[in-house]
């Protein structure tokens, strides 16, 4: 397969972590800091700056605009963090002047339309080195410094001193002689990211291992607006980064990174760097070691691609149509080095397939039959989620007969299948529209959405016993509530 590069705007190998505890309400937790290259905003010790963005902002709303009320032009630049010069250019229009840094590992900062420049390309420059000057050189109308902040080529939300900056924010610059204050890491350890789709909208909490939550936050205020309204969203989480994946009402296929320091990359649209698929409808995402493996129906047809740690994608390649009917949703997983597909074709009926770490592919198997879904009554399969556990195992859920029964089933790292088995005494009677999973340390987590916009959470110990359902606080997400996605990130 082709790879490319993702250099324009803009959810592992564990799936999955414990997401809700039943009946549980919503605590503020205290956010994990990334340890990353420590940036400080680019002006001298105790200044303060207003910084802005706009929508259409070239070449991404995550780049900020600063200006300051005591005057702006002339103003010196610093350096965000230690680095070596990449780039000190001069250009007519664009950026006019400006000066870019590599601080290794990917991340990199731009500063654009600068009067002029004081290092050259390889200066190696530490943070708090004045690097130039703000101007209004290139394609600028008023004097300001033009910044941005990249992971791999792609603009990202910024970070200061620990804390990912909101447009239109003032801030006072702490890059100061002495390191400023850090707030103090928590230890590392498995959380749960959630992502809720509302009225077309992304929200999006993380709940701790001692079960207290962030607020859920609106995704696309931190990275940008997916197009039309999202339709369909998956995660997947890669050591403290969760990727998000979301279907535009559009048909296109749109990805952003939340990256341990709690900041976010811009959307960006997946069919321009892994080919263009007509009428994407449905997606779902898994990892494997740094791999994140993403799964689409387009037209009715299963394709699989793969994004690489440097930010490359292969291109699409088509898994077809399997049992000769159109696919209305496709669910991966990771178990062990495998990934297991599972396609749910609009006649109500599974398939099951793997990709190996060779990337040879099994045939498609009837996962109705081999899992006896006649045999515990279900008519017509509506819904499916997946989930790798331990020994190379895959969980199954699916929802039955127009949502209003639940059943789950596993098949066993040996091959052999379980019968599906109701879930009446674990859900209230209820119609589901939209069932997520996860897992982690051997716990199935499954979260799914009802048809009157709740969305309820059950777990599946590893003695195969289950929690009560209860109900997830989605306080200030709105009520219109029609998909939700789970992962886990160790962070």
């Amino acid at each position: 397969m082709t790879r490319r590069p993702f250099t324009r705007r803009a959810v592992t190998s564990v799936a999955g972590a414990a997401v809700f505890a039943s009946g549980l309400l919503a605590f503020a937790a205290t956010p994990s800091y990334a340890a990353g290259p420590g940036y400080q905003m680019p002006f001298s010790c105790g200044q303060s700056w207003t910084g802005v963005t706009r929508a259409g902002h070239s070449p991404s709303p995550l780049a900020i605009d600063w200006t300051r009320r005591e005057g702006t032009l002339n103003q010196p630049v610093t350096a965000s963090a230690d680095g070596t010069v990449s780039k000190a250019v001069t250009l007519s229009g664009s950026y006019g002047k400006y000066v870019v840094i590599d601080h290794g590992g990917g991340h990199t900062t731009l500063y654009a339309h600068l009067n002029d420049y004081d290092v050259t390309a390889g200066t190696r420059v530490t943070r708090g080195q004045k690097i130039g000057v703000v101007g209004s050189t290139g394609n600028s109308t008023g004097p300001h410094l033009h910044y941005e902040q990249r992971y791999n080529g792609q603009v990202k939300q910024s970070v200061f001193n620990g804390s990912p900056f909101s447009g239109g924010a003032t801030l006072t610059s702490q890059n100061c002689a002495q390191e400023p204050p850090q707030p103090p890491a928590q230890p590392k350890e498995w959380r749960a990211q959630v992502a809720v789709q509302a009225g077309g909208g992304l929200y999006h909490a993380l709940r701790n291992a001692d079960r207290t939550w962030t607020d859920f936050g609106n995704v696309e205020s931190a990275a940008g607006e997916v197009p039309s309204g999202a339709r369909d969203i998956a995660e997947a989480g890669i050591n403290g980064d969760t990727h998000l994946l979301a279907v535009g009402n559009d048909g296109k296929l749109y990805h952003s990174i939340r990256f341990d320091d709690r900041s976010w990359t811009d959307f960006g649209d997946v069919g321009a760097v892994a080919g263009a698929l007509a009428n994407v409808t449905q997606v779902s995402a898994a990892s494997i070691g740094t791999e994140l493996h993403v799964a689409v129906v387009a037209d009715g047809t299963v394709h699989h691609t793969i994004r690489h740690a440097d930010g490359t994608w292969d291109a699409f390649g088509s898994l077809g149509r399997p049992g000769g009917a159109p696919v209305a949703k496709v669910e991966i997983a990771r178990t062990g080095d495998q990934l297991q597909v599972v396609a749910l074709s609009d006649t109500g009926v599974l398939r099951h397939a793997i990709r190996h770490a060779d990337r040879t592919w099994t045939a498609w198997g009837d996962a109705s039959a081999a899992a006896g879904a006649t045999a515990a009554g279900i008519a017509r399969i509506d819904d499916v989620a997946v989930a790798g556990t331990g020994n190379g195992d895959l969980q199954l859920v699916v929802t039955a007969n127009g949502g209003a029964q639940q059943f789950h089933g596993a098949r066993y790292g040996s091959g052999t299948w379980t019968g599906f088995n109701s879930l009446a005494g674990i859900v209230p009677s209820t119609t589901v529209t939209d069932v997520a999973a996860a897992a982690i340390e051997g716990e199935l987590q499954v979260a799914m959405v009802t048809a009157d916009g709740r969305v309820l959470h059950t777990i599946r110990h590893t003695n195969a016993t289950w929690s009560e359902t209860g109900t997830v606080d989605l306080t200030g997400v709105p009520a219109t509530r029609t998909g939700i996605a789970v992962t886990g990130t160790y962070s």
